[in-house]
């Protein structure tokens, strides 16, 4: 009988002679097999996450995918796959192949801009924002060759991915030809992060859209806020970015407080999303109930369930009479709420007169068409409704910039106006707001860049002395959406932010424009 002389055709058989030296060469190159294998397997997932954002056969170190979507660094034209962003990532190219051929006096800069492309509470604006940045770029390069400027595009991803922010916001830091970042994202713990990432690194951010409470350098301190609705694992609560950060956005404090001096009547309730991961309404909160009373009766919806904004209009029209509404919530909903308003009335269920909703800056967002058909849809149905319409639903927001085009705006604001036309964007992108902002985040680092010497290098330190040093009516920037200075903990001061009443559409194609709301004042007639 023939003996084996392996177990598992492996493993040399002791029981039957002593293994040759060379028997152990079968279970040795097994071994080696199954380690390559494993190693293979685990090399190629990060490989094949940049393979698939490559822009060509090879992966690309700065791109990787993160979830759904691709994440990371373009100079342009690279979009991360999103159709929309090409068009502005090739102006942003064309600027940057510009600013290399800038005269060789001047000293050549890099600016990144961070933000969000894709999440759902940026929704159709990111593509305003980027468009802004990249006119920003263009007014800056426009004023001669001091110092050229070069955009760096960081996609942050989207807010349920728990790394790729702050992944994305390491790896620009890591690259030492960036002095400065406008951008960073929305209000929000990841962009927490982002800032201290960046602090880390020396690098000074203008963020141009954040307003949430806790996001400046000593958490609001002065505005004594309440984070005992926020999630329990925040860190804004004690600043971000600290001597690094600054914002040109109006605060949540800000914006509340001239609500409250444009309100005509009391809040018969207040609507909140449910839970505390949402920094925009978790810390508005208790600012509301400061402004208005803490005996307010709130009324709750699920951000996650369409039904409940619907439900929650239903409750507000149980009340006959005149009623007011304070609306702490993203604007991602407020099309449905409107929608649901006039579909209540319509049926003969509310017993309301009329209802007027007061809301921060994030309700701008229905100014602008959605990238979703089925929010599009809403917002269309919302603001062409005939409560909406016949003004029985009032909308009043402020704004997150300090200009809309209403016709109350500064004298920058028509330059801005016309860089952002020549750039071949469109100019209903600007009614939202968000473009407005990510300009004027370009033009304070520009306006920072143009007190330093041009024949010597940019070190991040001297860009954050300057925009440290925007404190005054003397020391401001000059920006479209009026004067900007900073407070010590990195807020916009000056005027308060305009309080607008938002108005149906008009026009051909429709854009959706805004009147004035002045204390003490009747509420301004919608234009025709």
């Amino acid at each position: 009988m023939r003996q084996v002389r392996y177990r598992y055709g492996v493993l040399p058989r002791r029981d039957r002679q002593a293994p040759r030296p060379l028997d152990w060469w079968r279970a040795a190159g097994v071994v080696a097999a199954v380690a390559l294998v494993v190693a293979v397997a685990i090399g190629w997932a990060p490989l094949s996450r940049r393979l698939a954002c490559a822009d060509g056969p090879f992966p690309d170190w700065d791109r990787w995918r993160a979830g759904d979507v691709c994440v990371g660094l373009s100079e342009g034209p690279y979009a991360f796959g999103l159709t929309r962003f090409e068009g502005v990532l090739r102006v942003i190219e064309r600027q940057n192949r510009s600013a290399d051929k800038c005269d060789p006096s001047g000293t050549p800069v890099t600016v990144g801009v961070l933000l969000t492309m894709t999440d759902q509470f940026a929704g159709s604006r990111a593509l305003h924002e980027l468009e802004g940045m990249a006119a920003g770029q263009s007014r800056a390069n426009g004023t001669g060759c001091l110092h050229p400027v070069r955009l760096l595009v960081g996609h942050l991803g989207q807010y349920d991915d728990a790394t790729a922010a702050v992944d994305v916001a390491r790896r620009l830091a890591d690259r030492p030809e960036v002095v400065a970042v406008a951008g960073i994202g929305l209000s929000h713990q990841h962009t927490a992060e982002v800032a201290d990432t960046l602090a880390q690194a020396r690098i000074p951010m203008v963020a141009d859209l954040i307003t949430a409470e806790g996001f400046d350098q000593t958490g609001s301190a002065a505005d004594e806020p309440g984070f005992d609705n926020c999630d329990r694992d925040i860190t804004y609560q004690r600043g971000i970015g600290r001597d690094f950060y600054y914002r040109v956005a109006f605060r949540a404090a800000a914006q509340i407080a001239e609500l409250g001096r444009v309100a005509t009547a009391r809040p018969d309730f207040l609507m909140v999303p449910t839970g505390g991961s949402d920094p925009y309404t978790c810390t508005a909160l208790p600012l509301m109930q400061r402004q208005f009373g803490g005996d307010l009766a709130q009324v709750k919806f699920d951000s996650d369930e369409p039904s409940t904004v619907a439900q929650t209009a239903r409750r507000l029209c149980g009340v006959p009479g005149d009623v007011t509404v304070a609306y702490i919530a993203r604007g991602r909903d407020m099309a449905r709420f409107l929608h649901s308003l006039d579909g209540a009335f319509g049926d003969g269920q509310c017993a309301a007169t009329s209802v007027t909703v007061l809301s921060t800056s994030d309700s701008n967002r229905v100014r602008t068409a959605e990238d979703d058909p089925v929010l599009e849809d809403l917002r269309v149905r919302g603001l062409t409704s005939p409560t909406f319409a016949g003004g029985r639903v009032r909308l009043l927001a402020t704004l997150v910039s300090g200009a809309d085009g209403s016709g109350v705006d500064p004298p920058e604001f028509a330059e801005f106006e016309r860089v952002f036309a020549e750039a071949g964007f469109d100019v209903a992108h600007i009614d939202d707001g968000w473009a407005v902002n990510a300009y004027d985040a370009m033009a304070t680092i520009a306006t920072a860049l143009g007190r330093l010497p041009a024949a010597k290098p940019v070190p991040r330190g001297q860009v954050n002395t300057v925009i440290s040093g925007f404190s005054s009516a003397r020391e401001s920037v000059p920006a479209s959406g009026g004067p900007i200075t900073f407070d010590n903990s990195g807020n916009r001061t000056g005027p308060p932010p305009p309080v607008v009443r938002i108005c149906p559409p008009t026009g051909t194609p429709p854009r959706v424009p805004s009147a004035l709301v002045r204390p003490n004042e009747p509420l301004p007639d919608c234009p025709r």
